[in-house]
């Protein structure tokens, strides 16, 4: 059976959309085979769109290795894009249901979506750095600058930690953080779960460094993440109790459309 697709990234973490109003008919075999980049469109996930009864639609994140993954917010970002695109809800404003819960989003025009996350506690110290979970569970590091981030051997340290302390629990998404010298951002670096390698960018994995850089560092909202793939946005109110009105907000950028042989 062939059907629809469209590509896209949101700041380098790429994704296949499929539109699937009409049924569930994908299983994790068909999308490991898609998200494959030797034999399948390749891609970092999988987002499926499907009918809500309490918001103007949902959102499914599946893993590359096809297994059903926690929120992503550069996937969740893109799939709002592809709601508009679709007319699956008019305005600038929509609400979508993701594993979590439901979330209000802002298309801003073709290249930029902004969505809003849940309340999150504060972080607590872990393995030399921070856990938190953002909707996904991640770890941060935070880096001096006389560290080089560029050379860090994030496969091998990210594997480590996924697949050591974390393995318990289903694993972690690792991150490492450095502030950019003469501007008032971090670089970040990501190794995902699910995808079992670096990516050129991590929504939740965003917002998990710039709640802990707030923590610990008291930068202020929003602060900015510049990665690989682009740069992210987060804004917050942040508090000894925790953080509230907390937003995602970064580019998209649909790339092409095809139709698959699943």
């Amino acid at each position: 059976m062939k059907s629809h697709f469209t590509k896209y990234h949101g700041a380098g973490n790429d994704f296949i959309l499929i539109d699937e109003m009409d049924g569930d008919w994908l299983d994790d075999r068909m999308i490991a085979k898609a998200c494959c980049r030797r034999i399948g469109i390749g891609a970092d996930g999988l987002v499926r769109l499907s009918v809500s009864h309490v918001a103007d639609f949902k959102v499914t994140y599946y893993n590359a290795d096809g297994a059903l993954g926690s929120l992503c917010g550069n996937g969740s970002r893109c799939a709002v894009d592809f709601a508009k695109r679709s007319d699956l809800f008019s305005g600038s404003e929509c609400l979508f249901e993701a594993v979590d819960g439901l979330h209000e989003a802002w298309w801003k025009g073709s290249d930029e979506v902004t969505i809003a996350m849940e309340n999150m506690a504060l972080a607590k110290a872990s393995v030399g750095g921070y856990f938190l979970d953002t909707g996904s569970p991640h770890h941060v590091f935070l880096l001096p600058e006389s560290e080089d981030l560029g050379t860090l051997d994030v496969m091998e340290l990210g594997k480590k930690l996924r697949y050591g302390y974390y393995v318990k629990q289903g694993g972690c998404n690792i991150n490492w953080v450095q502030p950019i010298q003469g501007d008032n951002s971090y670089a970040i670096r990501t190794y995902e779960r699910g995808v079992e390698s670096e990516t050129l960018s991590c929504g939740t994995g965003a917002v998990a460094a710039a709640l802990v850089i707030h923590q610990i560092n008291r930068l202020p909202s929003p602060i900015q993440l510049e990665a690989k793939g682009g740069r992210l946005t987060i804004d917050f109110e942040g508090s000894d109790a925790g953080f509230k009105k907390i937003q995602l907000t970064g580019p998209v950028v649909q790339g092409y459309k095809g139709q698959w042989p699943w």
